[in-house]
């Protein structure tokens, strides 16, 4: 950042700026408003503050009016103010650092709604509307700013009765949960809201969770995340209205069409928590064709001017499709490989680009096992295979549960079954064999982190059933008890009562074109060196040893 450059950047002016200063988020961001794409007005908040405020334990000088001087021009562009009751502005602020790390960090979500501009929401969306982005940011805004625990409004939705007022009485439930530790008056200022969701967001930098996350990936400690704070726009409005995630390709198998979830009246938390089930995103195309035409001319064209296979996060506005964010998709080792392959062969890159594209623990993943299908086992439910590869191992209800179960000497098998997951199971998603979730598409967390872990993964099982406080599950007609051992294929979906036979891996033919191209290649100026392909060779080896 040059001198007398400031810690806000608006994402309108943020071209040609460091990815380290915008994170990974924002410079998305910057790079699909400059494409053309509709995109919600945003600002940035950079690296450089977070770091500064972690290290002076308070924001920098002058970021306040540099926050407000961007809201202005926010506001400017949407029409609207942030606490107007009449025309309310609503945000997100999301983190964003320059790596990506996926649900790690923490987001406040429908920022501005009080009482007095419930009014305005009202006349734009009718009441249900209102009501429901109410409750969403006080329980986002309660458990990530004010460190309430979750289960404060697990309760307080219990104790709501059904009916036709329970939106309502939520509302009302939730409000008192926060006002009992914040004090009622910081539910009525907005702009006090946004100050301490930055420093939250600022804060979650540090999170137990990240700092794992971090580990796991090789990720600096120091780098800091940016903060985006965008005008809201909303998938809730209306069922006209919607939010999904969507890859450019198969992640699992990198077969060249789009890959996702979707959910009518939602919004972006409802698909990735795996708290919802959720459908297809071709789903779209049956109630909105013209807005899924949209998207599916949108994918191929950012694939060009990236020249990668893409995750995007986007909502629909009563018809009218916005693009969140941007950012590469995790993938599977085997559709790593057949991706690059296959835009090299669309031009998209160089084949020596595509060699160089492929690591060695995705080839190392190339070599695991699935289920033989024509095997003697039970197979007591089949969910949606998030993550190839197969894994055998004793059932932990708890990532805590996993830790501790690997400290005994001998164990070397653990599979984490809970109903979905969460940022703060990451630990024992790491350290767990395969992971097994009773809720959740294949964008939810627990898919995108089982990915990019390369842990074989299988979700949304309609038939589980986690008994967390029995210590049991239920799996079709099967009652198993924690420790219990279980079999999950990440590719077909299967679940196995016990142990099961696997097999080897088919032949890779992607993986084989590229040791041919990286045989061509090698020693050639700016290509690929020795190293390249002998890493080609030795995983090309390893499958031909385990199909033996």
């Amino acid at each position: 950042m040059g001198e007398g450059m400031g810690h806000v950047v608006d994402i309108a002016a943020g071209v040609g700026m460091d990815r380290s200063l915008l994170g990974n988020k924002g410079a998305g961001l910057v790079r699909m408003r400059g494409l053309g794409l509709r995109v919600p007005p945003a600002f940035v908040i950079t690296t450089q503050a977070c770091r500064g405020y972690l290290d002076d334990g308070a924001q920098p000088p002058g970021l306040l009016d540099e926050i407000d001087a961007a809201l202005v021009g926010l506001e400017r562009e949407r029409g609207l103010r942030l606490g107007d009751p009449e025309c309310p502005l609503l945000l997100s602020v999301r983190s964003g650092a320059a790596v990506s790390m996926p649900g790690m960090m923490d987001t406040v979500l429908d920022l501005g709604v009080t009482e007095a501009t419930r009014a305005g929401l009202v006349r734009r969306g009718g009441p249900g509307f209102a009501l429901d982005s109410h409750r969403r940011f006080l329980e986002s805004f309660g458990t990530v700013v004010l460190g309430i625990d979750q289960r404060a409004f697990d309760l307080a939705a219990e104790e709501v009765a059904a009916g036709a007022g329970r939106l309502a009485a939520q509302v009302e439930a939730f409000s008192q949960v926060v006002a009992a530790h914040s004090g009622a008056e910081l539910l009525d200022d907005p702009r006090a809201q946004l100050r301490l969701a930055v420093e939250a967001v600022f804060r979650s930098w540090h999170s137990p969770r990240a700092s794992v996350y971090r580990r796991l990936r090789d990720i600096p400690d120091d780098l800091g995340t940016a903060v985006v704070v965008q005008a809201m726009v909303f998938g809730n409005l209306n069922e006209r209205s919607g939010t999904g995630v969507v890859f450019t390709r198969d992640p699992n198998t990198g077969a060249a069409r789009p890959y996702g979830d979707f959910l009518f009246a939602a919004q972006g938390e409802d698909v990735v928590s795996g708290r919802h089930r959720t459908l297809p995103v071709a789903a779209l195309g049956e109630r909105l064709p013209r807005v899924w035409d949209e998207l599916c001319r949108m994918l191929p064209e950012l694939e060009r001017e990236t020249g990668e296979m893409l995750d995007l996060e986007f909502t629909v506005e009563d018809g009218t499709l916005y693009v969140l964010q941007m950012r590469s998709g995790k993938r599977a080792a085997a559709a790593a490989v057949r991706i690059a392959v296959e835009m090299a062969g669309e031009g998209l890159i160089g084949r020596a680009e595509a060699v160089r594209r492929i690591g060695i623990d995705q080839l190392d993943r190339l070599a695991r096992p699935h289920l033989d299908p024509t095997g003697d086992h039970d197979v007591a439910a089949v969910g949606l295979g998030a993550s190839p590869g197969i894994a055998t191992g004793r059932i932990c209800l708890s990532a805590d549960a996993v830790v501790d179960l690997l400290d005994e000497p001998g164990e070397d098998g653990v599979i984490l079954v809970r109903t979905e997951t969460s940022p703060a199971d990451v630990h024992g998603m790491a350290a767990a064999d395969g992971i097994l979730t009773g809720r959740g598409g294949l964008v939810s967390h627990a898919a995108v982190v089982a990915r990019d872990l390369g842990t074989p993964a299988v979700v949304g099982v309609a038939e589980l059933v986690v008994e967390e406080r029995q210590g049991t599950v239920r799996i079709g007609a099967h009652r198993l008890a924690e420790g219990d051992v279980v079999t999950i294929d990440g590719g077909s979906g299967e679940v196995v009562v016990g142990p099961a036979r696997a097999v080897a891996p088919a032949p890779c033919a992607a993986l084989a074109t590229l040791l041919e191209w990286a045989d061509e290649l090698a020693g050639a100026e700016g290509s690929v060196g020795a190293s390249d392909v002998e890493r080609l060779a030795a995983a090309h080896r390893a499958l031909d040893t385990a199909r033996v």
